[in-house]
């Protein structure tokens, strides 16, 4: 089978983000609600990130197309996640808290964060004491590779997201690999692709997940 052209897979990207920004206007006159709220917010994440890769791909930025495709590869596993149940969106939609105490955690280890930690660690403990849902202190934050281990897809995961880490980061691979043109240009179109069906894999599934959850609310 013959490899699309770039305007044919710009073509397909657009095509899939229409359809779930379609999904997510269903929503528009549905009653104020959290999972409502994170449904859009994780479709508009990875509307975002269509968009990012379009315009990427418009300007030859093989960095810029690295970046929206590996934002595209976690995001695909986060609402993978998020799809499963409605447990599973409150835990994602705690993870916040997870998230920003792993932070200070880390940066509680540097004394000359301390004021910083201090102020942010005061705000947590409120939180905390509050009750934010199920998760506790000691929960991890959630990982995409996590996610995808669990599924039992740990290793192209892994693969995926190394790959484009190399065009994300500046490196002396990334800055020198922009000299080789012929092969910026081969790679490009791979990223291109390989995000592309990303988002043939995502899209319609969070499209079908957002009518359903118009249709109950």
């Amino acid at each position: 089978m013959a490899t699309p052209s770039l305007g044919e897979l710009q073509a397909q990207i657009m095509a899939h983000g229409q359809a779930l920004k379609d999904a997510v206007d269903t929503l528009e006159h549905a009653p104020e609600h959290w999972h409502t709220t994170l449904l859009i917010e994780l479709a508009s994440e990875n509307l975002f990130n269509c968009f990012e890769l379009v315009e990427g791909h418009k300007t030859q930025s093989i960095s810029r197309v690295s970046w929206a495709a590996r934002s595209l590869l976690e995001l695909h596993y986060f609402c993978r996640f998020v799809m499963v149940s409605v447990d599973n969106a409150r835990r994602f939609r705690e993870d916040l808290v997870c998230d920003y105490q792993d932070l200070l955690n880390t940066f509680a280890k540097n004394p000359q964060n301390a004021a910083f930690i201090a102020q942010g660690q005061s705000v947590l403990d409120q939180v905390w004491a509050q009750g934010i849902g199920k998760v506790t202190r000691q929960d991890k934050y959630l990982c995409a590779r996590d996610i995808a281990e669990a599924l039992g897809e740990g290793a192209p995961f892994g693969d995926a997201h190394k790959f484009l880490s190399k065009f994300v980061h500046p490196t002396s691979f990334s800055i020198q690999f922009r000299k080789a043109q012929q092969l910026q240009a081969l790679v490009l179109s791979s990223v291109v692709e390989s995000a592309t069906r990303i988002i043939a894999h995502t899209f319609p599934l969070m499209a079908a997940h957002i009518r359903a959850h118009s249709v109950r609310g």
